[in-house]
């Protein structure tokens, strides 16, 4: 053996080898472009031996450079070229990296690979390397992706997806491409993250294979650069990775309660962008077509970003999959083409050209059978993974010969003879049908597993020692038949877990459809069993795949518990549709359980967490969080606790309020401050009191909502959260403060409601409160702007709104944002455009289910149609308006509706005059019911004005004197500005009038 290998390159900061690549200055060891997670510790010696090939490293001179300052034993550096063998598939009976001097030390004998030295599109492929398949072809693809990472480098993001059918060398291409010498050597340095996608049942883990990536790059030798920029730039990433913070996780998690989907991708953008500034980062994202919705968001939201970054992210998904199961990514991608955002590297199959080459390269130097490229190309259509394993069974079955000297070949095979099925899986059964029972038993534990599996993890179904379970393991990984290496990570009790993963999805779906359904049973919950019971309390951080095995195990008990904490760890990622996948397929498997009692309670339990994102995903008033809670309701009444019913009720009120639903919301309310009192508990009556404050005002009843705060909520410091009470609408404090400054508007105290919605908007832009509780302060603050006619106050806060609502995607104050933005355009003369807003807005607030406020969007419609001289288009909106308001609980603009009315009639003609005065007595005996002195005051202000016209000037001073002389003389708004202005003109008519009667009377002495 040659042990004294060339040198590298003096000054190199990469070694390649025939399989492997030690980026010195990267501080990483990759195989096949994935990262090989090394102790820091063990790099270090491997670094020492590999800077000094062919030489003998004493154990001293090792345990001096590596331990400098610390006494440790020679077991630890014995330790750590055990875990270096392990990582490089090295035989210590056989080395082909590190070789052991006995007693004396250490010689790293592997030689760096020619292939360092050149960037041919293709890699150097050795006659040597008789159980590694060769790659051929694909030059024009290879170019195409170092054309997209040139233009990474150069700081253009670039956004690459490699698709194909199954087989046809995606990751074979992506791979090759990865372990060209000229990224390694790239300046600026290249940082590689690798995430896969795995076929999940259900819907995905949210973000996977991102996270898997950062992951993975954290664990580099210098990742504590990308944990700082985590903490600084991606809060919301870093909490989901608490390992690598230790004893701040916790208070990190706690921090971003009120966080929101959009805020991890939004952060993520930012980490890129942040991260990229002086390196290059390649994101490869495998199998796409098992992608989770999340995980598509963020490849689009890559893609639409226009900020610098050194960004070339790679995908690769099967065409036929995406369309089949008509998954997200298609529309993400062809969005994308369209905005010429991403470019499309599609891998054909072998032509009968490409096969023979790829006979060529494998038996470098045979004479070929004439028809066998010819044969081989009909027999498997050309994909690579077929002919490839076609060889593989011809060198197994004998029909190819290494003879030393070079490749025999039988002569005149013709396929038809070579045993080989027509079909693909038949195919690949033949070949499994070759091993031994001890390696087959292997691949059917790990075809349980997944397509990626630890050996630890296989082990213990087996009853194998690991290091058996390595060892077969490694052997079948050599020829890459059936298995490759994928890399190595920290097992939980500390010790190195070698990861493998099946060469193809086909070969492990074949071994695993090939089990009997009761030995897969057994398998899945034996699996299942021994990652709980290695993790621990990390159980949970693997809730989905948990979850799998304990249901295919028909362990319905276990398999719910993880369904629910999957779910909780994708709302800790903001996922909602992934929450909400998982609990309802939760709720789906509860009806398995054989208990009746015990399938209803797991149901309920279920849906009261499930209520929270559903009103997150769809609005509070969407008719999936009402047939939730409807059915919740329903099973509470058997086998809910108070406790659980006040939940379910509490959400039920905040939907049927925003429904305005006049039958269903009065009863629920009522049922919810009954349930209250009985238990007696000073936050339940809170609550409670917080829905019927605001539920009367939403009636009109705005008394009620004055006596009501002057409760036990008086008594409540705004800002401070009711326990139990972020997940439905607004923080129930400063939601009920809210709904009291629009009630004092309407008794006509708009000084106190001005105040105290300063008040409500400042304590819910300080300390822990939700984007949504922010989100309705500023709307309901935007609400009274329009009530004191404040054009300019409207848009101010309707611009901070509109920032919350694209933020967070808030659907109903999104739709109420358009509206009260249409209602300021309109008073600023933009009436069309002001109009157009308005109905954009109705549009979206039906789309929410929602009708509170909708009579408010109806009267600023009739108000803009009153300025365009639209009288038709705005008598509509009035009667709509008033349709919503008598068969709704959206009663409290109901008079003002009726108002507006009148004035349209009276701009109409003369005959209506009688029509409008009607009208206009309506709005006033309304506004008197329900004592809103603002509303009679614009009342009284049009009658008059409509008395004055008719020469009825005494009932007109008459009416609007007696409510202008109900504000004391120092209030002012516009309105009452507008009133006192009438009644000034009303006087002074009556002024001129009695002086023109004196002039006309003759003078009596």
């Amino acid at each position: 053996m040659n042990v004294q290998g060339p040198a590298p390159a003096e000054g190199a900061e990469t070694i390649v080898f025939s399989s492997f690549r030690l980026d010195l200055r990267g501080g990483q060891l990759t195989r096949a472009g994935a990262p090989i997670a090394l102790r820091p510790k063990t790099w270090a010696v491997l670094v020492h031996l590999a800077e000094r090939p062919g030489v003998l490293v004493t154990k001293e001179e090792l345990l001096d450079a590596v331990w400098p300052d610390v006494a440790v034993t020679p077991d630890t550096l014995t330790k750590s070229i055990g875990e270096l063998r392990l990582a490089l598939g090295d035989d210590s009976a056989n080395p082909g990296f590190i070789a052991t001097v006995h007693r004396r030390g250490f010689r790293f004998i592997a030689s760096p690979s020619e292939a360092a030295a050149s960037d041919d599109a293709s890699p150097v492929w050795h006659a040597g390397d008789v159980g590694v398949r060769p790659f051929v072809g694909r030059t024009a693809e290879i170019r195409l992706l170092a054309e997209h990472f040139a233009k990474a480098a150069a700081g253009e993001r670039q956004m690459v997806f490699v698709t194909g059918q199954a087989g046809v060398g995606k990751t074979t291409l992506v791979d090759t491409f990865l372990d060209r010498p000229a990224l390694h050597g790239a300046k600026p340095p290249v940082w590689i993250a690798r995430g896969t996608c795995v076929e999940q049942h259900g819907p995905g883990e949210p973000y996977m294979p991102v996270l898997k990536a950062v992951e993975r790059l954290a664990h580099r030798t210098d990742g504590t650069r990308l944990v700082e920029l985590l903490r600084r730039t991606a809060p919301t990433w870093l909490a989901q990775m608490p390992w690598l913070i230790a004893d701040d996780a916790e208070a990190l998690r706690q921090s971003l309660q009120a966080a929101r989907a959009e805020r991890m991708l939004r952060e993520f953008a930012a980490l890129i962008e942040a991260l990229t500034a002086d390196l290059t980062l390649v994101l490869v994202l495998e199998d796409l077509h098992w992608s989770d919705p999340a995980t598509v968001d963020l490849l689009t939201l890559l893609g639409e970003r226009r900020e610098p970054a050194r960004l070339l992210v790679i995908g690769t998904y099967r065409p036929a999959e995406i369309a089949v199961h008509e998954h997200v990514l298609g529309s993400a991608v062809r969005a994308m083409q369209l905005r010429r955002q991403c470019t499309e590297v599609p891998v054909h199959e072998f032509t009968e050209e490409g096969v023979r080459g790829y006979l060529e390269a494998r038996f470098p130097g045979a004479q070929l059978p004439p028809t066998l490229a010819q044969r081989l190309y009909a027999h498997t259509d050309g994909n690579p993974l077929f002919v490839a394993s076609v060889v593989d069974h011809m060198l197994s079955s004998g029909l190819i010969l290494d003879t030393a000297p070079g490749w025999s070949f039988v002569a005149h095979a013709e396929m038809r003879d070579l045993g080989l099925p027509d079909d693909a899986r038949r195919m690949i059964d033949t070949q499994l049908e070759g091993l031994t029972p001890a390696d087959r038993a292997l691949l059917e534990v790990a075809s349980v597993v997944g397509l990626e599996f630890a050996a630890q993890t296989v082990a213990a179904p087996l009853r194998c020692q690991i290091e058996d379970v390595e060892t077969r393991c490694e052997m079948l990984a050599r020829p890459q038949r059936f298995l490759r290496f994928a890399g190595s990570g920290d097992w939980p009790d500390g010790t190195i877990a070698l990861h493998y993963t099946f060469t193809h999805e086909l070969f492990r779906r074949s071994v695993y459809e090939g089990l009997p359904a009761g030995r897969r049973q057994r398998l899945h919950q034996r699996i299942g069993e021994t990652l709980e019971a290695a993790y621990g309390e990390r159980a949970t951080d693997f809730a989905s795949e948990l979850a799998i095995h304990f249901e295919e195990g028909g362990d319905y008990a276990r398999a719910l518990r993880y369904l629910a904490a999957a779910a909780g760890r994708a709302r800790q990622r903001f996922a909602g549709r992934e929450t909400v996948g998982y609990l309802e397929a939760a709720i789906d498997l509860s009806a398995r359980l054989p208990d009746e009692t015990e399938r209803c309670k797991r149901e309920l339990e279920l849906r009261l967490a499930l209520a929270p994102t559903l009103s997150d995903l769809h609005g509070f008033a969407s008719k999936e969080v009402c047939s939730n809670c409807e059915r919740a309701y329903d099973l509470c009444q058997d086998v809910g606790t108070p406790a659980q019913l006040f939940h379910i009720l509490y959400a039920l009120c905040h939907a049927y309020a925003v429904r305005a639903d006049a039958a269903r919301a009065p009863a629920t309310t009522q049922e919810l401050d009954d349930l209250a009192r009985r238990l007696g508990t000073p936050e339940h009556r809170l609550l409670a009191d917080s829905i019927l404050a605001r539920t009367a005002m939403l009636f009109g009843q705005f008394t009620e909502t004055c006596r009501i705060m002057n409760g036990p909520l008086s008594e409540q410091r705004l800002g401070k959260s009711a326990a139990g009470s972020h997940a439905y609408g607004a923080e129930p404090v400063i939601g009920t403060h809210c709904s009291y400054a629009l009630a004092l508007w309407f008794l006509g105290h708009t000084d106190r409601a001005r105040a105290t919605m300063r008040a409500s908007l400042a304590a819910s832009a300080a300390g822990d409160v939700s984007p949504f509780t922010q989100a309705a302060a500023l709307g309901h603050s935007i609400i009274l702007a329009i009530l004191c006619r404040n054009p300019a106050k409207v848009r101010q806060f309707a611009d901070q709104l509109a920032v919350f609502t694209k933020a967070y995607e808030f659907g109903y104050w999104g739709a109420m944002t358009g509206a009260l933005a249409g209602w300021a355009r309109v008073q600023e003369g933009e009436i069309e455009a002001g109009i157009a807003d308005l109905e954009r807005a109705r549009a979206g607030l039906a789309a929410t289910g929602a009708c509170l406020f909708s009579t408010y969007v109806l009267a600023f419609l009739s108000e803009a149609h009153l300025r365009a001289g639209d009288i038709n288009a705005g008598l509509a909106a009035t009667d709509e308006g008033l349709r919503v308001a008598e068969t709704t609980l959206d009663r409290s603009y109901w008079p003002e509706l009726w108002r507006l009315k009148g004035e349209l009639l009276l701009a109409g003609s003369a005959a209506t005059s009688d029509a409008a005065e009607k009208c206009l007595l309506r709005a006033l005996d309304l506004a008197r019911d329900s004592e809103a002195k603002a509303l009679e005051l614009r009342a009284a202000t049009s009658l008059a004005r409509a008395r004055h016209a008719r020469g009825r000037g005494a009932d007109a001073r008459r009416v609007l004197g007696a409510i202008c002389g109900w504000f004391s003389a120092d209030a002012k708004s516009p309105d009452l500005l507008d009133a006192r202005s009438v009644l000034e003109q009303l006087s002074a008519t009556r002024r001129g009038a009695a002086r023109a009667s004196r002039q006309r009377t003759p003078h009596q002495p």
